[in-house]
């Protein structure tokens, strides 16, 4: 399935999406890919004392979209 997304919702991503019901499904978190770290795009990720979680997964490397 396509989803849109991007400041004005005009990119196009093909994703697999499971069904939830009510509208609702869950993707693969577009920023981090799945992982839930966003330490990988920190400038100095050596200098971290513990991971960073993704901002827009909140972690869990999931995200809702609406179907």
């Amino acid at each position: 399935m396509t989803v849109y997304v991007g400041w004005s919702r005009n990119t196009e991503v093909t994703v697999e999406i499971a069904d939830l019901g009510c509208g609702a499904g869950e993707i693969v978190c577009l920023e981090c890919g799945g992982d839930g770290d966003w330490t990988k795009f920190y400038p100095e990720p050596e200098t971290l004392t513990e991971p960073m979680r993704c901002v827009d997964c909140k972690g869990t490397g999931r995200q809702l979209v609406s179907i």
